[in-house]
């Protein structure tokens, strides 16, 4: 089967324990209608087993407890459809064994293991070392987790360890039915190559654990995987491969642990891991490669093929058996890159298809790698979508798998199936619960492979530690048909072009958004390179964005970026993005007046400020998504004045007057010219049109003598004045 291991390293296992601070979630509250259940309190880990053996597996939490780093432990299960509690017990060293070092504080963690009757729980308790820089721990003390024969949850102290390891694991060394115990202590030291690790197995022996096993070995620093390896029946530890290319497996033989090592010729110094192991196939990524491997017990290993990847990919195994799949993913949150698809081969390494990224997922991915991206990194849980096994779910007899709102089975015509699902954003499924197995436990805290526990100390800090339980039937409907928030924006429009790209104007002060969703929903804002955190409680949430503050002389309008995403209890993601404008100066506008030939009307035409709406003199006037316009107005044939009011979706206004004139724009005419000539017109006509006087002859010799007079000639003269 493929299997589980602690190959993160110590760095890694530790991270979420180190958060300070305390978060207390609202106690349950849920209507008949809503799917997902939301537990109280802060949940620093959890398990499901079916702990009183009616056939329905419990919920089992660590929590803390107020505000303090204090622990401890409690359980719920479902009756008639709904979840109730069944009480908490605290956490500490039993009285008759005092703790010898109180001043160094409490670790603990939960594990879940079998024994021949059933499912059972442990819960761990170990002290820390004060002021190790290493966090080291040591007196581990061992509790059982029990119902009375009333129904009360109980802690049955077991025994004490003198053990530091700090993780923990559960695994049927012998094939016997009853589970192993495996410690992993590591320990980093104050120069390279000092570092040291230990494997400690321990086996129940009806009323406590017994040492069979142990072996220290720097070699074991990072870890390694418990799996059926051989071909026979029993879990074996697998470890490799080391930078020396050398594979090293611990099975049970006839009662006593084998230690058999084999060469896998990594071709150079680069260390790897093992990724897990099924159907005798092992498979490895080395560097920029993954290997299947085959390694009989008392054998040589035998390399059955390899295929090329990007270093330190996202390589898994999905499924048990001949069917089981190889799955390989780029890890695009380590690049800030769009998310990949994930590649699926069989156990040869052999390409059998691709599984796409959900849509949701996708747009998911293309905002929290955006531009104002880099503020998610500083959040205390992770944003992305979930890629990992299905913890207990099983659909038509076979193990489920997740991949960016994506489930993936083994088997089909192609070797595999795959539909959309939800996205699980911020959260891992950590088992199966309730009536059927019908119901999945979500937790937005690390919790490790299956099968394995950590060491937590401290107290989690606000944000995370909520635990929800959510329908499988809900989680397998994909994210586009479940709404999870609607935001209402208050202060500011959002505008869309023709060409579909939308801008937001908003108030120059600022804008609210009316965030609703289901209680609980976490609400995570990036702007100007930081994040604000919230949640939402039952009413909408109001966030605030506004500017920096301006400057006394600062009037100009501003533009911003903004991001929201709001992530439901059931790991649902809604992603929001706004670009837009701070707006501080009036909207504006360009205009022209063209009289129309002939008629008592003018063509008024000209652009504002997109999304503005134009009045001309009160009457409206339409304009496109660019806010250009072109109207036909009244105008008489006399020079009058027309008001152009532009008012920007915000209620600011700016106003424009132009002159019209209906019939003939006869004010654009060239005056001067005009008159120059029509003078020189009029000269021309009264110049033709005035009489002249004639000219009158005297008739005669000349010699000064009076002549008789001609009456007709001077008849023919006209008289001065007629």
């Amino acid at each position: 089967m493929a299997g589980a291991g602690s190959h993160q390293g110590p760095g890694a296992l530790f991270v979420a324990t180190l958060l300070a601070g305390a978060m207390l979630m609202p106690a349950p509250a849920w209507a008949e209608d809503e799917a997902t259940v939301v537990l109280p309190g802060t949940t620093t880990t959890a398990v499901t087993v079916d702990l009183d053996g009616d056939g329905e597996r419990e919920i089992i939490r660590l929590i803390q407890e107020g505000l303090t780093a204090d622990h401890a432990v409690d359980a719920w299960s479902q009756d008639d459809l709904e979840w109730s509690s069944l009480g908490s017990v605290p956490i500490a060293g039993p009285a008759s064994e005092p703790s010898s070092n109180p001043a160094g504080g409490q670790a603990v963690a939960l594990l879940a293991w079998k024994d021949a009757a059933g499912d059972r729980v442990l819960a761990l308790s170990a002290e820390i070392v004060p002021d190790d820089p290493n966090g080291a721990t040591c007196c581990l003390t061992l509790f059982e987790v029990q119902l009375s024969p009333e129904g009360s949850l109980e802690l049955l102290f077991l025994q004490r360890i003198d053990n530091a390891a700090q993780s923990f694991q559960a695994a049927d060394f012998d094939g016997d039915g009853t589970d192993e115990l495996v410690l992993h202590e590591y320990r980093y030291a104050d120069g390279p190559g000092d570092e040291t690790a230990a494997v400690t197995v321990l086996r129940w022996a009806d009323t406590r654990f017994e040492l069979i096993f142990e072996e220290t070995d720097p070699r074991w620093m990072y870890g390694f995987v418990l799996t059926e390896s051989d071909g026979v029946a029993g879990d074996d530890v697998v470890l490799g491969p080391t930078a020396d290319g050398r594979l090293q497996r611990l099975a049970w033989i006839d009662g006593a642990f084998v230690d058999e090592e084999a060469n896998v010729d990594l071709g150079g110094p680069d260390q790897g891991w093992v990724v897990g192991v099924a159907d005798d196939t092992i498979l490895l990524s080395v560097a920029d490669e993954a290997r299947a491997i085959q390694w009989p017990r008392s054998g040589e290993a035998l390399m059955v093929d390899m295929l090329s990847t990007r270093s330190y990919p996202n390589l898994m195994l999905i499924g048990e058996g001949p069917d089981a799949l190889v799955a390989l993913q780029d890890i695009a949150a380590f690049d800030r890159g769009p998310a990949s698809s994930l590649r699926l081969y069989d156990l040869d390494l052999q390409p059998l298809g691709e599984v796409p990224v959900s849509q949701a997922s996708e747009d998911f991915w293309n905002i929290a790698n955006g531009a104002a991206g880099s503020a998610w990194n500083d959040q205390p849980f992770s944003l992305y979508p979930y890629t990992g096994p299905l913890h207990g779910v099983e659909l038509d007899g076979r193990e489920a798998y997740a991949a960016n709102g994506m489930l993936i089975q083994s088997g089909g015509p192609d070797g595999y199936d795959a539909q959309p699902m939800a996205s699980l954003i911020g959260v891992v499924p950590i088992g199966v619960a309730g009536a059927g197995d019908s119901w999945v436990v979500l937790s937005d805290t690390f919790g490790g492979p299956a099968g394995t526990a950590y060491l937590q100390w401290g107290g989690f800090g606000s944000g995370v530690g909520s635990v929800s339980i959510t329908p499988v039937a809900e989680l397998l409907r994909p994210d586009d048909e479940v709404p999870v928030a609607s935001f209402a924006l208050h202060n500011a429009v959002e505008l869309t072009r023709d060409d579909g790209v939308a801008s937001l104007l908003a108030d120059g002060d600022g804008f609210e958004v009316a965030v609703t969703a289901e209680a609980g929903s976490r609400v995570l804002l990036a702007y100007e390179a930081r994040l604000e955190q919230l949640e939402v409680g039952d009413e909408p949430l109001e966030v605030g964005i506004s500017p920096p503050p301006r400057r006394q002389d600062d009037e100009e309008n501003r533009k911003f970026e903004a991001m929201m995403v709001v992530v439901g209890p059931d790991g649902r993601g809604t992603t929001q993005a706004w670009a837009g404008t701070f707006v501080r100066e009036p909207p504006t506008i360009s205009l022209t007046a063209e009289t129309d030939e002939g008629a008592l009307s003018a063509t008024l035409a000209g652009q504002a400020s997109p999304g503005s709406s134009v009045t001309a003199n009160g009457q409206a006037i339409e304009t496109d998504t660019h806010g250009r316009f072109d109207a036909c107005i009244d105008a008489p044939i006399w020079p009058s004045r027309v008001s152009v009011v532009v008012r920007d979706p915000l209620g600011n206004e700016a106003t424009e007057v132009i002159e019209v004139v209906g019939v003939v724009d006869y004010r654009g005419l060239p005056w001067a010219g005009i008159m120059v000539v029509a003078t020189i017109m009029v000269g021309g006509v009264l110049y033709v049109r005035t009489p002249k006087r004639r000219e009158t002859r005297v008739i005669g010799d000349g010699d000064g003598r009076l002549e008789e007079l001609d009456l007709d000639a001077i008849e023919a003269v006209e008289p001065r004045g007629r």
